[in-house]
């Protein structure tokens, strides 16, 4: 990868990518590793420095483990053992009044092979970059500036065109047969594209506070992720990042008030109010206001532009779910993006981007706007002066356990494993089997096979014993792969389109002489695998490169591999191109 290179006078790529915040790098990374040639334009002349997000949750974090940085993402984050609660205190150094755990272990792992990792967004941003910049595929232009976008050409010649103001104002003019905007909640793209996004009427206006300092001697290695503080003086939410030093301190700005009213003093008194210790060394970073409100773009698509990110939806942070579902919009996008490019699929495949994503991020917004609405009603009645006055006071007990058992109605916003891994997509990109829904709720993932879903965990041996505790979502992350419960080898009998690789593994219930190489076996009960997968001997699914099931077979079809074909076609094939009666 090239930084910061300057563009030519007509520069022409499979696909621009506008943004290089973890959105924009997360899609460009997929494309350029199909072997797309990208150009991303990011106006800021560097990577951020500010965290803003936090959450990765456990759906991003498997993504993460299929480019290989999962690892690395969690080093980067809080020590898991400072990562697993959030607590109510009335100042950094009291006691807790209330506490929620932010991670059910045992669930979690149920459910998936990652689980979340609370890491700075700037610190995801970093890594992703420096995958980005392993590819030979994918050029980072930094301080250029998008200020004009246009469809050029007719017919299936469409193009996305922009204008560039490069370093010291140079102008050149760039092409790419997709556009892909991930330019953030303000989104110059969005507008430039003439897609409207109504926002909710905001809940409050807030003030983030970044800064240095060494609060270990208040926090005692208490393991909150966050501080909800709540004394006369100040009330707001005390984020850590590294469980020492980084901190975000962030509080509600008053009527009338803006950023400008709190200068550095002011900044450094709030700060020392919610720790408790008026003497304490600062180290403020920055401040940034913002608000709490939502909104989802009308349209995902028009034309060869593509909205991801905050720029096709905008949530509250109540949740958690901004960074991750942006990253898992381009994640759906990429393979349908990369599938069309190397004519493996019609332009068709591209809308159902928009109808698979823009569903999701309408219930991620109302649901995070609702956990915020919670949340402060909550707070409404902890900040009331004649709560405040009691909270620390011996005479608070019976009101803090009260609080206690009140805040626990918040739990939504903490437990969202259904939320997380639960989304089921409906539509022309999977083949319905007529099996009833298993819907999940907002806590608990109902754990289905069924197309659209995602295509659950489950841990697996290699029948050859040469690996254990191997995860089906590592076998369908990235290509195409049938999962067939026992014999494998029917279904790989079949054609499938030039240039695209169908990996097919064999599931035993237990270990088996007739295993083939790929093979794998149950590595919990027997049984397991298929009960969860509701398939029966000889039955399979067909799982998307997106890890999510595209078709299911619950028992042997007639001829497996022409099922396959047919599967396939349904998605992939545009007009005169393969078709699977050509098999021979």
């Amino acid at each position: 990868m090239t930084m910061s290179q300057a563009l030519g006078p007509q520069s022409v790529f499979d696909v621009l990518v506008v943004g290089a915040g973890p959105v924009g790098l997360a899609t460009a990374l997929q494309l350029g590793r199909a072997g797309a040639k990208v150009r991303v334009l990011e106006r800021r002349a560097g990577p951020s420095d500010q965290p803003r997000a936090h959450v990765v949750n456990g759906r991003t974090m498997e993504l993460f483990r299929s480019w290989g940085l999962a690892e690395a993402v969690r080093a980067d984050g809080l020590p898991p053992d400072l990562a697993t609660t959030f607590g109510w205190v009335t100042e950094i150094g009291a006691e807790d009044f209330a506490t929620i755990p932010y991670v059910d272990d045992v669930t979690a792992e149920r459910c998936a092979p990652e689980t979340l990792c609370s890491c700075p967004q700037d610190r995801v941003e970093a890594r992703l970059l420096a995958a980005v910049s392993d590819l030979d595929t994918v050029t980072i232009s930094q301080g250029h500036e998008v200020v004009a976008y246009r469809a050029v050409g007719s017919g299936g010649g469409v193009l996305g065109e922009v204008d560039v103001l490069g370093p010291g104002g140079a102008r050149a003019t760039a092409r790419g047969r997709y556009v892909i905007a991930a330019d953030g909640a303000s989104s110059p793209m969005r507008r430039l594209a003439g897609i409207r996004m109504e926002r909710s009427v905001p809940l409050g206006r807030m003030l983030n506070l970044y800064f240095f300092a060494d609060l270990t001697p208040f926090t005692h290695r208490r393991p909150h992720i966050l501080w909800f503080v709540h004394n006369p003086k100040t009330q707001g939410i005390l984020i850590t990042l590294d469980g020492a030093r980084r901190w975000v301190y962030s509080i509600d700005l008053g009527d009338g008030e803006t950023e400008d009213d709190y200068g550095p003093e002011r900044c450094e008194a709030v700060i020392r109010d919610a720790v408790g210790d008026d003497k304490l060394e600062i180290d403020l970073r920055a401040r940034l206001t913002w608000s709490l409100d939502m909104g989802v773009a009308e349209r995902f698509r028009n034309g060869p532009l593509f909205l991801v990110g905050d720029a096709a939806h905008r949530f509250p942070p109540t949740g958690g779910f901004g960074m991750n579902s942006g990253i898992q919009d381009g994640h759906n996008l990429a393979w349908k993006v990369d599938h069309v490019l190397r004519g493996l699929a019609g332009d068709a495949l591209l809308d159902t981007y928009e109808a698979e994503r823009r569903p999701v991020a309408v219930f991620n917004a109302t649901q995070s706007m609702l956990n915020a609405e919670q949340l402060q009603e909550a707070s409404a009645f902890l900040n009331a002066p004649e709560t405040l006055a009691l909270l620390g006071s011996p005479e608070g007990a019976g009101l803090r356990a009260g609080i206690h058992a009140n805040l626990q109605r918040t739990r939504e916003q903490f437990h969202s494993l259904g939320q997380q891994f639960g989304h089921v997509y409906r539509g022309e990109a999977v083949v319905a089997d007529g099996s009833p829904a298993k819907d999940s709720t907002i806590t608990e993932y109902r754990m289905t096979a069924r197309p659209g879903a995602r295509a659950p965990h489950a841990r697996l041996d290699a029948a050859d014993g040469s690996r254990r505790g191997v995860s089906t979502v590592d076998l369908v992350t990235g290509e195409w792969t049938v999962l067939a419960a026992g014999d494998a080898r029917p279904w790989r009998a079949g054609v499938v389109p030039p240039g695209l690789t169908l990996r097919v593994h064999g599931i035993h219930s237990r270990p088996t002489a007739d295993a083939e190489p790929g093979d794998f076996v149950d590595a919990g009960d027997p049984g397991y695998w298929q009960e969860l997968y509701e398939v029966d001997d000889g039955g399979a699914v067909l799982v998307r490169p997106d890890g999510h099931v595209l078709a299911r077979w619950a028992r042997p079809p007639g001829d497996p591999a022409t099922a396959v074909a047919d599967a396939l076609a349904s998605v992939l094939t545009p007009a005169g191109y393969w078709q699977p009666a050509e098999a021979t």
